[in-house]
């Protein structure tokens, strides 16, 4: 388990650390850093990793071909790509920080992920075993490297290492759901032989009307691909048609069935989902902790948090988060603290003005 974050000059955060709980649960406002707590842990195992996201395809090419168009790297550009602008110096503070650094913490051991910025280059240096490296000098020093980006290119990749150097992070976003459908219709036949579309189906059962037996990948009309919930009545709906809260459980349970992962990450928690939804993702949480996972998420919503944090209350932390320039704040919050604040009224995008 991750038992702690520390962050420097990486995006919108210019210095911060953060105790982490077998759940945490991060409650605040837009821009008060959520995301980018999320999106660092994401990239901390390796950001050259393969991912179960696939980013090329209608709605998601941009404009160039990737190296890798399935590198945990490419999900946080996708996340914050706006227009036509291509390049990686979003990941640094003010885009011009020398060094931007995400350091994890766990079983006693500290591991450090470093973007070194040399334009129009930026070096990736690890303090974890890679299987090769190459070096640079950087300012007089002697640095280490196991990836080399280019500020202003997605293109010109040079990775050494694309494995994970410490244990698999997984995020989900709502914003990764059309690279998510890319890459199960390009891993169908792995994910079907692995028997996760059924055991999904069946999680799935549980909290709708209606039973589904499996999910497949068929054509429909013109003979194009798309993903169908198969029922137990023998119909086939369009996964695309289902309620949004339903679609979103899925793809988030086949995302998580495919990597395993011993820490999920999951931004804006609550988009989408029905509290009867929300409360069977609660007692997941719980079932992954007896395991020995990791869930880490963020949420605007107070009910979210209570119906989280309500269930799992002995293993949850709570942190209403903020930023205050660049520097990261928290609060920590109990349970009844967050009743409390339901019950006057507040807002969890407001309740920084009177808790911090």
């Amino acid at each position: 388990m991750i038992k702690s974050l520390e962050i420097e000059n990486f995006r919108g955060i210019k210095s911060g650390n953060l105790e982490l709980s077998p759940i945490t649960i991060l409650l605040g406002p837009n821009n008060s850093s959520k995301s980018t707590i999320l999106e660092a842990l994401f990239l901390a195992p390796n950001p050259f990793r393969k991912v179960p996201y696939f980013f090329t395809g209608p709605g998601l090419n941009p404009r160039v071909s990737l190296n890798f168009p399935d590198k945990a790297l490419n999900a946080i550009y996708f996340l914050h790509k706006t227009l036509n602008y291509t390049g990686y110096t979003f990941l640094l503070h003010n885009y011009d920080s020398d060094c931007a650094s995400i350091t994890c913490k766990e079983n006693g051991e500290a591991y450090s992920l470093r973007f070194y910025n040399v334009e129009p280059q930026i070096y990736v240096h690890t303090n974890a075993t890679t299987t090769r490296s190459s070096q640079v000098d950087i300012r007089g020093t002697t640095i280490p490297y196991f990836g080399l980006i280019h500020s202003n290119n997605l293109r010109a990749d040079s990775v050494y290492d694309r494995r994970p150097l410490i244990k698999e992070t997984l995020l989900i976003s709502p914003d990764l759901t059309k690279a998510a459908y890319r890459y199960f219709e390009q891993q169908w036949q792995m994910i079907i032989n692995k028997k996760i579309t059924r055991k999904v189906a069946q999680y799935a059962s549980k909290f709708t009307r209606d039973t589904y037996r499996d999910f497949t990948m068929e054509p429909v009309i013109g003979g194009q691909l798309d993903i169908h919930a198969y029922l137990d009545d023998g119909r086939r709906i369009r996964l695309g048609d289902l309620g949004q809260g339903i679609q979103s459980y899925i793809i988030s349970r086949i995302l998580y069935e495919i990597v395993r992962p011993e820490t999920l990450l999951w931004d804006d928690i609550e988009s989408h989902l029905n509290p009867r939804i929300l409360i069977h993702i609660a007692d997941w949480f719980s079932e992954l902790l007896k395991i020995g996972k990791q869930v880490i998420l963020s949420t605007h919503s107070l009910d979210a948090t209570k119906v989280i944090a309500g269930v799992n209350e002995e293993n949850a932390r709570i942190y209403l988060t903020s930023l205050e320039e660049s520097m990261l704040k928290t609060e920590r919050l109990t349970l009844r603290e967050v009743e409390d604040l339901q019950k006057a009224g507040i807002d969890a995008r407001t309740a920084e003005a009177f808790l911090l």
